[in-house]
């Protein structure tokens, strides 16, 4: 039964060979060589697939003898002897390009398989023409095993050149292997970030290396490429310096890896990328693999199959920041320390005390307000009792509320800057600020703002950020702007935010989205589980979360009670005093001008009497003078 299933598959491959090339005879020496290259990627394929259902996928011009591999496939021992129930067959297919070998799912037999071990033939006389028919693939599945089959020609420079073309692809599991004349083949192994190729043996090529060696624990030098952006949560810049919890983590990677690292802008005079969304920007880098990965949390936009995502077990939102306004009327809230009733009640007592200075003079003998204004001038000692009990209680009430009023216009001058703060997108829409939205953010949010009723008013950015632009740059005062919530938090909790000179924003607590948050990576990228490896680490091992606690954008510089008065608090205090300072002015210039007045009045009603007085006594000695 064994042998008759075997003759069957063989003659039906056989039928696929002369289809493919015609049936002609191997030497013997030539058999053998493809029965020791069968075997051996038999043996790859099952030390691979771990008993998955999976097949060996060929292509290239390959040679006679290599197809004549396909027919040493068809059955797969299992350790330990050929035992006719544990048998299973070994699919095959020639794929007529190399997509079909990454991507296809083959069905033969009722059973779905993939290629987990793809053979290449390259020979040298076409290498150019291959590598560049190899370049043109979309991706290549990073999972499977690729074998590229070489021809006798021995060069260095070819192996090279191959090893630094597959870091490229995303291929991390891959051998060579170079038949002989004299029915013996060599295997050699590369280490594609180092890009040098040992030879090993046929024996240790799957255990050793393909199963054990890990080819991303050093780079040497590989240089990863993410693409920079001001609204990039846990990533910021600041006076030229990069700093933020993903940059933490992106510093630990490339130190654990041996990597390097290079940012790249993307420039408005980019003739394939006339976009200012950078989002847009970011997916299609990725996608043509001009950056290896995005630490842009929020990237959103159209699925698309070329690209994967790597969450982070975290949610993310977009928020809308919001620009603080300057408190304009700081003088009337001098009268907000204390109720309306208090006051009301201060005003009463002193009411009752001119009332009782007028109508019982003579019980109420001391003007108690003057007394409290001037208690320095009375000797307390010598009023009657009932004087120096109520000036006690007035006393003591007035030292309370003069106190409770200085703590409490201390704490306005500290925390009371600017006028209260908006909740939801209607009390934007009603009393706030326009939005300020580039062209992808009012693609994404377009239908959720008019939606909105009353809807906030916006307008279309025209101008976009460089690598040089700062937050303080992008952000415009006079608008309001959509930000990833957890970066908009940061920055407004940062010390920068903090500086008299920047501009001063807060958070709305309505949301406009919720969204898990990923790194995203080129379909198969080789980097993802390594990646991953390193998130998940962090995060267990708490410094993720140290990160976000001790980094400076993420600190609460929210000012206490206890804090010490610094200049800048004083500032309203200082604009009190100037009043204060204008009105005395104001005072002291009126009271002169009276003066002055009052002064030539004077000067003026004395002249007249004196003129008058010259008169009547010139009239008194004449009319003597007559009567003489």
């Amino acid at each position: 039964m064994k042998c008759f299933l075997r003759s069957v598959v063989t003659l039906v491959l056989l039928a696929q060979i002369v289809l493919i090339g015609g049936s002609i005879e191997l030497p013997d020496t030539e058999r053998l060589v493809a029965e020791k290259v069968a075997k051996f990627l038999s043996t790859i394929l099952t030390d691979h697939s771990g008993g998955s259902v999976g097949g060996v996928c060929f292509f290239g011009n390959l040679a006679r003898w290599w197809r004549e591999v396909q027919d040493f496939l068809p059955i797969r021992y299992p350790p330990g002897g050929r035992i006719l129930w544990r048998t299973q067959f070994i699919a095959a297919r020639q794929c007529e390009t190399p997509e079909l070998c990454s991507t296809a799912l083959w069905v033969g037999g009722g059973d779905a398989w993939k290629c987990e071990v793809v053979v290449v033939a390259l020979t040298q006389k076409h290498l150019g023409k291959h590598l560049e028919t190899l370049s043109n693939v979309p991706f290549w599945t990073a999972s499977a095993v690729h074998v590229f089959v070489l021809d006798a020609t021995r060069a260095r420079e070819r192996d090279h050149q191959l090893t630094e073309l597959l870091a490229t692809f995303g291929i991390t599991r891959s051998l060579y292997v170079q038949a002989k004349r004299d029915s013996s083949f060599e295997v050699h192994f590369p280490i594609l970030f180092q890009r040098r190729v040992v030879p090993v043996s046929p024996l240790e090529a799957s255990h050793r290396w393909l199963q054990n060696f890990d080819q991303l624990a050093n780079l040497h030098g590989f240089q990863y490429r993410t693409l920079y952006h001001t609204l990039i949560p846990y990533l910021y810049r600041y006076d030229g310096v990069f700093g933020g919890p993903d940059y933490h983590f992106l510093q630990t990677a490339l130190e654990r890896q041996n990597a390097t690292h290079l940012w790249i802008y993307h420039k408005s005079t980019d003739t394939r990328l006339n976009s200012t969304d950078l989002q847009y920007v970011d997916r299609k880098l990725l996608e043509w693999g001009r950056v290896t990965f995005s630490l842009n949390r929020l990237m959103v936009g159209h699925p698309s199959s070329q690209l994967e995502k790597l969450y982070l077990n975290s949610f993310d939102g977009t928020c809308v920041m919001v620009p603080r306004r300057q408190l304009q009327t700081f003088i009337l809230r001098l009268w907000e320390p204390f109720s309306q009733y208090l006051w009301y009640a201060v005003l009463l007592i002193a009411l009752l005390t001119i009332v009782g200075n007028v109508a019982l003079p003579k019980l109420f003998v001391v003007n108690y307000l003057l007394a409290l204004l001037f208690g320095s001038a009375i000797v307390e000692y010598r009023l009657a009792a009932l004087d120096r009990t109520i000036l006690l209680i007035l006393d003591i009430l007035l030292f309370l509320l003069r106190e409770a009023y200085t703590a409490k216009i201390i704490t306005y001058m500290i925390q009371i800057r600017y006028e209260p703060e908006l909740q939801t997108m209607a009390e934007l829409a009603q009393s706030g600020p326009p939005l300020l939205l580039a062209p992808g953010e009012y693609d994404k949010f377009a239908e959720t703002l008019a939606s909105m009723k009353p809807s906030p008013r916006f307008e279309i950015r025209q101008d976009f950020s460089s690598f040089a632009t700062t937050w303080q740059e992008y952000f415009r005062p006079g608008f309001a702007h959509l930000v990833p919530c957890s970066y908009g938090q940061a920055l407004v909790l940062s010390d920068e935010m903090n500086e008299p000179s920047a501009p001063k924003f807060y958070l709305l607590r309505e949301r406009l989205s919720m969204l898990p948050e990923a790194f995203t990576f080129s379909r198969n990228s080789p980097f993802i589980g390594k990646l991953g490896f390193f998130v998940a680490s962090l995060q267990e091992a708490g410094i993720y979360g140290s990160w976000l606690r001790s980094d400076h954008y993420a600190r609460d510089y929210t000012p206490t009670l206890d804090e010490i008065l610094r200049f800048e608090n004083l500032a309203s205090l200082f604009y009190v005093l100037l009043v204060g300072y204008v009105a005395s002015m104001v005072v002291f210039v009126a009271e002169r001008l009276v003066a002055k007045v009052r002064a030539s009045l004077s000067r003026k009603r004395l002249r007249v009497w004196a003129k008058r007085a010259r008169i009547e006594a010139g009239t008194g000695n004449a009319m003597q003078t007559r009567l003489s």
